[in-house]
């Protein structure tokens, strides 16, 4: 239902880019051409129906993946399973959320039994709530022989949630929700505006909250253990009302919602959409102010899209066309390998496109002949990939640019599994566990140079997923449809995975192919201590973290506890609000909890001061951030809105009446210090060095804010779903995002008045990132305009890594346009962000070797290159980079590209340098998918996203 994979591209794509390269099947240069079938239709929802609705259905559309899911055929299968408590005895009266679409809820019985029927053979997730806690979620692959899923409460959050206005004061009878994958709990607010939700599920949540007059406001909010409060402000609202028209006239039954245009705000489809009347008229009661497009979708049309409306959430706006062009259906039938119809087969379809941004792949399932049917289409290039428990098929090319195509034939011939047993320490099966299979970085950087097929790593993500399994009674699993080539495969109890647990440790290598495999679940341990600052007091809020694992504590004695973690070798970090980050080096071992005694952390540096007007007044109740990296929308510099980035590295305050703030807890680095305010406007960023006179005493200028705007083209046709960012020459690293439209269009809301470098960005770091830039200027009250355009060239660039001495491990490599020097990893990021007018590219090399930049223009450019400690393997860079970007050199050299030959070489020696220890030694582990010893995987260049190059 939301756009979650938007932020993939500026932070966390150089981990998916590392992933899809090795993920999916590689040598494949291009799609396969389908073969020609019978014509075959069924499914579909039909004109007027609530249509596909867009979200992580959890279990059927793999971890992080989002799609739009058409509802279930009605099958034939039946799911049973039983609630226990932590004695294992059943537990009745407790609701089960079944992720088919739509969602379905059962309660169970006396005996904790529940079922579900009418289902179809496909992967699906489950949870189960009641009195006494939460379970799941489990994920089973239903089939004939399934056995029972038995779901074990454990405790669970409260949440409770504060409705204001924006003078802080409560809103009472606000209708709050808290939505999850597929799961959503609803209450109003009292007079107080407090609604207390008792038990609810750990992990990611959105809150959303509207009252009468007042339009829906999103927060994303992390629920764990015991208590979880969140503040939700609600806004003004005006209605805004127009009509869908197809190329007859008034559509009927089309579904509209709304997406942001400026920020990443995006409805849900069934609970925030509304449905057109008989004369194609539809009507949103409050929208606020922002930037906005209004997307309609009908089966019998492609899906349409408003321009860009700006609305100032006080006057109503009608007279909103919406135009839907005729669309296609694609029709099918899915088979094995030996030609027999594949019964409950998923099948994605989408627009052939590498981007992580813009629209969602359609899914849908076979019915028992094998035959899909997917109905409005837009009429464009597709791409298909249907999976099953027999195997893949290969990403397949769908011409519909002419119209509905022939019938498919997708035959499943990707048949690679992994198979085996999850046993205990003492060789007896354990049931119920989650055996996932991910990427294994290693190999990928042995085999770096075999890599191929990877510039449709986007698309392939969308539409494959990650697979995973339940383990039966007898301890089994199975993961199909691989390609070939080597996995990490971890196994979590299910309990552990739901919290976050599922990439702590280490994996177990393993080949496509694999049927014996035998991993052995130890015991889980964990960690515990103490948080003290220098001088003995506590911290009123801080973050214990080992790899993606981390939870918030607060409390007067700053005691921590970290359970549930596989028995492996960790990094144990501690960050909070007002503290100085700090890590320890910590074994786990099977069974014990590891207790790394009081660590000390310290107030770090302070940075205070006020945020005045133009005038010089105080502004009160203005936002301030600071940050070695700052991400924000076109509206915000905080990055608010669903998928909106990790902002734990960055601290924030709210100014007093005197326009006073302070925040505490930086390093030795440089910070870049920004203030805003909803209604007044925002200051230009200040950077900060460590020692800076102005340190304490820091005057931060909010000015009015201007526009930008600008239409994307690529090859004169505008461009949908790139990336734009914008950053100011003087502060680069304050980045800020939008994406394009379907007519090419962006717009930022809200920017500080300033000179610009606005970027187009394409493409992913494992096969070349690339910017095409332009400089202008922001005024005050004004809007402003640049159009960008993607210019490619014919030369390819080769750039050859040569070191001094040793091996070159993971490495991060530029071609920028002109002439760039830096000294190390952090100067380079800014002398890229500060150059204007030009290109350049991004890649990381996992494992040394040559960088390849394709589509070069000829002209003059830099080569620069920063490489990591040997010690230092895959996603592991990042949190190296993020901590010692200051000294990690960087090498450059010049290049003047020619007009020939078609590939030019350029050789760049760099030395490989040492580790500098952390505290606790070494690299430490625990990270994400790719562990070792030391753990790590994944590849980064630290310091979060680099700036766009010139």
């Amino acid at each position: 239902m939301r756009r979650t994979l938007i932020w993939l591209v500026p932070l966390t794509l150089l981990l998916v880019g590392v992933a899809g390269t090795w993920w999916w099947r590689s040598g494949r240069d291009a799609p396969r051409q389908p073969a020609p079938a019978a014509p075959v239709v069924t499914g579909g929802g039909g004109a007027g129906g609530p249509g596909p609705d867009r979200g992580d259905r959890g279990g059927d559309t793999g971890a992080g993946t989002m799609v739009w899911v058409d509802d279930d055929p009605v099958g034939a299968m039946i799911l049973e399973g039983q609630v226990v408590d932590a004695q294992l005895q059943p537990v009745g009266g407790a609701t089960v959320v079944l992720a088919s679409n739509p969602p379905r809820t059962a309660v169970s019985e006396d005996d904790g039994s529940f079922s579900f029927d009418q289902l179809v053979g496909r992967t699906y997730s489950l949870v189960a709530r009641a009195a006494g806690g939460v379970a799941g979620p489990a994920t089973v692959r239903l089939a004939a022989a399934t056995e029972p899923v038995i779901l074990q409460l454990r405790p669970g959050a409260q949440v409770e949630v504060l409705t204001v206005d924006r003078a802080g004061a409560p809103v009472g009878k606000a209708s709050v929700e808290l939505r999850g994958n597929f799961d959503t709990l609803a209450g109003t607010s009292d007079g107080a505006g407090r609604v207390v939700f008792p038990v609810v599920m750990p992990g990611g949540y959105e809150v959303v909250a509207w009252a009468d007059g007042m339009a829906k406001s999103f927060t994303r909010a992390s629920v764990t253990p015991p208590k979880t409060e969140v503040r939700v402000t609600v806004v003004p609202g005006a209605a805004v009302s127009g009509v869908v028209v197809g190329p007859a006239g008034p559509v009927a039954g089309a579904r509209v919602n709304f997406v942001g245009a400026s920020d990443w705000t995006e409805g849900d489809e069934r609970r925030d959409g509304v449905l057109t009347g008989a004369d194609g008229a539809f009507r949103f009661a409050a929208l606020p102010a922002g930037s906005v497009r209004l997307v309609a979708r009908h089966d019998d049309f492609a899906p349409g899209s408003s321009s860009i409306l700006t609305l100032d959430g006080v006057t109503p706006r009608d007279g909103v066309r919406i135009e839907l062009a005729p669309g296609v259906t694609v029709t099918g039938k899915v088979v094995d390998g030996a030609g027999a119809p594949a019964a409950s087969a998923r099948v994605r379809i989408g627009v052939a496109s590498n981007s992580f941004v813009g629209d969602a792949p359609r899914q849908a399932y076979t019915d028992a002949t094998g035959a899909f049917t997917v109905a409005g289409l837009p009429r464009k290039k597709l791409a298909l990939a249907a999976s099953h428990d027999s195997g893949s098929s290969d990403t397949v090319e769908v011409d519909a640019s002419a119209g509905d195509p022939a019938p498919l034939t997708i035959r499943l011939d990707v048949t690679g599994i992994i198979a085996g047993v999850v046993v205990d320490p003492r060789g007896d099966p354990v049931e119920g566990v989650q055996v996932s299979a991910g990427p294994n970085f290693r190999a990928m950087g042995r085999n770096a140079g075999r890599r191929g097929g990877g510039q449709d790593l986007g698309q392939q993500f969308r539409l494959r997923g990650f697979p995973q399994d339940l383990t039966d009674s007898g301890g089994r699993f199975r993961l199909t449809g691989l390609a070939k080539g080597s996995y990490m495969v971890r196994a979590n109890r299910a309990t552990s995975a739901a919290r976050g647990r599922g990439w702590a440790g280490e994996g177990t290598e393993a080949e496509a192919g694999t049927t014996d495999l035998k991993l052995v679940l130890q015991v889980e341990g964990g960690v515990r201590g103490k948080v003290v600052l220098a001088d003995g007091t506590v911290p009123d809020l801080f973050v214990v973290g080992v790899g993606m694992t981390q939870e918030t504590f607060a409390g007067a004695d700053g005691a921590f506890v970290l359970d549930g973690l596989p028995p492996s070798e960790y990094r144990l970090s501690v960050r909070g609000p007002r503290i100085d980050g700090k890590t320890v080096q910590v074994t786990v071992e099977p069974g014990k909890v590891a207790d790394v005694g009081t660590i000390t952390v310290t107030r770090g540096r302070l940075l205070a001061g006020r945020v005045v007007d133009p005038s010089g007044q105080p502004v009160a109740d203005a936002t301030v951030l600071a940050g070695r990296q700052l991400f924000g929308t076109g509206s915000s510099a905080q990055g608010q809105g669903r998928g909106g980035p990790p902002m734990g590295r960055a601290k924030s305050a709210t100014t007093d009446a005197d326009g006073a703030f302070a925040l505490a807890g930086f390093g030795p680095g440089e910070i870049t210090i920004v203030a805003e305010h909803p209604e007044r406007g925002r200051s230009a960023g200040q950077r900060i060095a460590a020692g800076d006179p102005r340190e304490g005493e820091l005057v931060l200028t909010i000015q009015p804010y201007g526009a930008l705007t600008g239409v994307l083209r690529q090859g004169g046709q505008p461009a949908e779903g790139v990336f734009v960012t914008a950053q100011a020459v003087s502060t680069p690293s304050a980045l800020f995002n939008v994406a394009s439209g379907p007519d090419g269009a962006y717009r930022f809301d809200k920017l500080a008045p300033d000179t610009y470098k606005v970027s187009a960005t394409l493409g992913m770091p494992m096969v070349g990132m690339r910017f095409y830039s332009k400089e202008v200027v922001v005024e005050s009250g004004k809007e402003s305009k640049v159009d960008l355009a993607v210019e490619k060239g014919g030369v390819t660039v080769v750039a050859n890594l040569v070191a001094r001495a040793g091996t070159v491990g993971v490495a991060s490599v530029w071609l920028a346009s002109g002439l760039i020097a830096a000294a190390n990893q952090r100067e380079l990021g800014l002398r890229l962000g500060m150059a204007s007018t030009g290109s350049s590219q991004w890649a990381i090399l996992p494992q040394g070797g040559a960088a390849r930049f394709p589509e070069v223009v000829p002209g003059p450019y830099t080569v620069c290159a920063v490489t990591f400690p040997t010690e230092i393997q895959g996603m592991a860079a990042m949190g190296y980079g993020e901590r010692h970007g200051d000294v990690l050199p960087a090498y450059c050299q010049s290049i003047t590209v020619g007009a020939a030959p078609a590939e030019q070489a350029v050789s760049v020696q760099v030395a490989v340098p040492a580790l500098i220890p952390d505290e606790g030694g070494g690299p430490g582990g625990g990270g994400p998918p790719g562990g070792g010893r030391p753990p790590g995987g994944g590849s980064g260049s630290g310091s979060g996203p680099p700036p766009p190059g010139p």
